[in-house]
């Protein structure tokens, strides 16, 4: 009886892998027709899965990128034990070839969230180089496909991934952003990546130490720079950002709902996208304020800078004038908001840079300062 049972699930069974068969094979050529671009699919699925769902002021956010850098990570070992053949087991070899696109897909969506997050807090155009870098890295990471075979390509890349996730990472776990939280990130992706470099070519390094300097060459090279970025103060103060800014000649904090009501002059009614007074019509008396909100983690504190500039047109540049500031706290969605003003100013073009305790730039918001001539146009305020 259980015979007859097993020989009908056996023919069941045959039947059914028979009906699948040509479905399978139909399969198999597309993959093979379209091969090519499935490095571009996994890379738009990774870019496109973080912008969605990353956020900067999501602690929960961060570990999910965290899990990206140890799986990524994972990847890159098993990559590098098949390549270097210290994995023979069929089962983990048969799908080789899928571990580099699920690799691109980790580390586009780490490269994406990154550009995502330096943007957000790059305020000026030379912040705006190293966003260009992650760019440019997104882009190595996407037309260099063929690359992600190559244990030494791949380390470097996983190198800076890991380098640039901690230089924010580490920040919010001690809140502190300063030199040396910078160039702990960078030691500490450094041993990590060395540490995945060793597993792979223990055996090569003990023939051969010279190779040494050879595979931890790139990853040198990234460090420094990194740092060349970092002295020149072009790496974004991430994790803090500057969410709103702007002139005006009003601005008060409401004690009943916690609100700031600022007000500002428009020429032209149908001007709309004015909601700041970038063109200041300053009389004698008024007052020039400067509002400004400052996202910072939660349980963060530090102390953001007003820094007032003067552009002198005799000399042809920029001359520092007053700088003040204030203490902020993290945890508000919309960023810490405050303001400095200036009673006496003179008429000409002038600019603020928010910034940090150690001169990186949050913000910068531009204004001109002219003759009011009797018109100041028509007065609008809101609440932020």
């Amino acid at each position: 009886m259980f015979q007859k049972v097993r020989d009908k699930i056996s023919s069941r069974l045959n039947k059914g892998k028979d009906s699948i068969e040509p479905y399978l094979g139909k399969g198999k050529d597309i993959y093979k027709r379209y091969e090519k671009f499935y490095p571009v699919l996994f890379f738009l699925a990774g870019f496109l899965y973080d912008s969605l769902t990353l956020s900067i002021g999501n602690t929960a956010d961060h570990f999910i990128l965290l899990g990206n850098i140890i799986i990524a990570g994972a990847m890159i070992l098993l990559i590098g034990l098949i390549e270097t053949d210290q994995i023979s087991n069929e089962k983990i070899v048969q799908f080789k070839k899928w571990y580099p696109n699920i690799l691109q897909f980790l580390l586009g969506g780490l490269f994406s969230a990154y550009v995502v997050f330096y943007f957000k807090s790059a305020a000026i155009s030379k912040s705006l180089i190293f966003v260009s870098f992650l760019i440019i890295l997104l882009l190595l990471n996407e037309f260099f496909h063929h690359k992600m075979a190559n244990i030494t390509f791949l380390c470097t890349l996983y190198f800076f991934a890991t380098f640039a996730f901690l230089t924010f990472f580490l920040p919010i776990l001690t809140h502190k952003l300063d030199s040396a939280t910078f160039f702990s990130s960078g030691v500490i992706g450094f041993v990590i990546t060395a540490g995945l470099v060793t597993a792979i070519y223990r055996q090569i390094f003990k023939n051969d130490p010279k190779v040494i300097f050879k595979k931890a060459s790139p990853p040198v090279l990234v460090f420094g720079i990194m740092s060349f970025f970092y002295m020149a103060n072009w790496i974004p103060p991430v994790p803090l950002s500057m969410k709103d800014g702007g002139i005006y000649h009003y601005v008060k904090k409401e004690s009943v709902n916690n609100a700031y009501t600022v007000k500002y002059y428009r020429d032209w009614y149908f001007k709309f996208w004015d909601d700041s007074d970038n063109i200041y019509p300053w009389v004698n008396g008024d007052t020039v304020y400067c509002y400004a909100s400052v996202f910072a983690p939660i349980d963060w504190e530090a102390t953001v800078f007003y820094q007032w500039y003067k552009y002198e047109n005799s000399a042809e540049k920029w001359q520092k004038r007053d700088r003040l500031s204030y203490k902020i706290s993290g945890g508000r969605k919309g960023g810490y908001r405050g303001y400095t003003y200036k009673k006496n100013i003179e008429r000409g073009e002038w600019r603020v840079d928010i910034e940090t305790e150690l001169g990186q730039v949050l913000g910068r918001i531009e204004f001109e300062i002219i003759e009011n001539g009797g018109k100041k146009g028509r007065e609008f305020s809101m609440k932020k």
